[in-house]
Order: C-alpha cells, then sequence, then structure tokens
C-alpha cells in the first residue's frame, strides 16, 4: 500500500549544513592544523562548528520526519473547524497542511497553491501533491493551483480559513512579501481565521495584517518557530 510523503524541508540547506558540519570533524579528528599567515588554526576549534553544524541538521531533519507533523496539528487545533469551510493552503508544497485541513470539512472545500520550488523542499512539484491527496483519500475536497501568493487570482472574500507554514519568507522582496500578507487579508471572508507559521519576518506580516484591519495574536511554538493567528472582522470598520 502507497504512503503519503511530504519531503526534507530547505534540502540544499540540510545538505550543506551536513557537509561542512562533517568536514570540520573531520579536521578535527585528523588533527590537522591550517596556517593562515602567521596564525595557526587548531584542529582542536573544530570539534565546537562540527558540533553546531550537525546539530542543526539532525534538527531539521527530525522537523521533516517526525516534527512538522505535530506542528501541522498545533496550527490546525487553532481554528473551530465546522466542516463546511473553504480552505486555503498558502504554499501547499506536498500538502501536509492541506491534507490536514481537508480532514476536517465534510462539505467544504479546500485549495492549495505553490509555485513548487525544490530548493525550498526535496521532490516538491504539483504532481507529488496530487498523488498525496489520492493516498490519502481527501482527493474530492481537495484543489491544487499553480500560483505566487503574491499574486492571487481569488476574488474577494472567498475563504473562511487560510493557512500557510513556512512559505512567506521564501519570498526574498519584502515588498513582494508585503503583497502577499495583502492578498491573504484581501482573499480572506469577513469573519474568517488565518493561521501562518515562519521562522522570520513575522513582525512584518502582523503589521501588514493590522494594517489590513485584521485583529492579529502571536504565539511562540519554539524557539525556531512563530505562529500568527488572525481574524478579519465580520462586519467592515
Amino acid at each position: 500500500m502507497k504512503k503519503a510523503s511530504y519531503g526534507i524541508d530547505a534540502p540544499r540547506v540540510v545538505l550543506n549544513l551536513g557537509l561542512f558540519g562533517f568536514a570540520a570533524l573531520v579536521i578535527a579528528v585528523l588533527g590537522y592544523d591550517f596556517h593562515i599567515g602567521r596564525v595557526v588554526v587548531q584542529h582542536k576549534s573544530f570539534y565546537l562548528p562540527a558540533a553546531l553544524l550537525l546539530a542543526e541538521t539532525a534538527l531539521m531533519i527530525d522537523y521533516s520526519v517526525r516534527a512538522k507533523y505535530r506542528h501541522r496539528d498545533k496550527m490546525l487545533r487553532r481554528i473551530d473547524w465546522r466542516g463546511d469551510e473553504q480552505v486555503l493552503d498558502v504554499g501547499t508544497g506536498r500538502g501536509l497542511l492541506l491534507i490536514g485541513a481537508a480532514k476536517h470539512l465534510t462539505t467544504g472545500h479546500a485549495i492549495g497553491i505553490d509555485i513548487w520550488s525544490k530548493k525550498d523542499l526535496s521532490d516538491n512539484r504539483l504532481e507529488r501533491t496530487q498523488s498525496n491527496i489520492e493516498i490519502e483519500g481527501v482527493a474530492a475536497k481537495c484543489e491544487l493551483r499553480n500560483e505566487p501568493a503574491q499574486n492571487m487570482t481569488f476574488k474577494d472574500a472567498t475563504f473562511d480559513v487560510v493557512l500557510s507554514n513556512l512559505c512567506l519568507h521564501n519570498i526574498p522582496d519584502r515588498a513582494e512579501r508585503n503583497r502577499a500578507c495583502a492578498e491573504i487579508a484581501r482573499v480572506l471572508k469577513p469573519g474568517g481565521k488565518l493561521v501562518i507559521t515562519d521562522l522570520i519576518n513575522t513582525l512584518d506580516y502582523i503589521r501588514e495584517f493590522r494594517k489590513a484591519g485584521l485583529k492579529v495574536d502571536l504565539h511562540g511554538l519554539n524557539p525556531f518557530l512563530r505562529i500568527i493567528y488572525a481574524e478579519k472582522p465580520a462586519t467592515s470598520q
């Protein structure tokens, strides 16, 4: 029986951290001292960076294979599900959050958008996401679209719930990230809720959501991830 697979997040970062950590460990163990001009860099000094780099590699792999499932569940518990919601997952990747949301739906519908960049997630492609949706048995409740967060084609006030996990920081330009936040606020219905998690830039997101009239709350999940919970007022201010 086929099993859904959700990949390794930031695979290039994981690979580079692991390689540099292993190289530093080899230098430390083999006892090779570096001479930079008159300065001698002793091999023992490589133990600490090796430990830090390899520990970060292990943490990132652990998140991809285990912790992100718990993190998804924490995000989804922020919503009081009725079952009839229209849901948008921004930066759906291989569908972990989208599929989790779809399992809370009865008559509702969930749409995942992405540009499917492989640098952000291993084997990141629409076909792989569609396969996961079918394996998880939620194909009738899900739809995938290839479009960027900062230029959505949805009408205003389309969604009851907007979700996004570790997506917006991948937009390199600050103005474009702000535009993505404005788009998220635009497509959210009055009374709708959003739950967004990211590593960085969360204070910028909060500012943009508040500028759009949303009521925002910020929660710390762990030293690295922050979760933003916001609601759009049911009536215009």
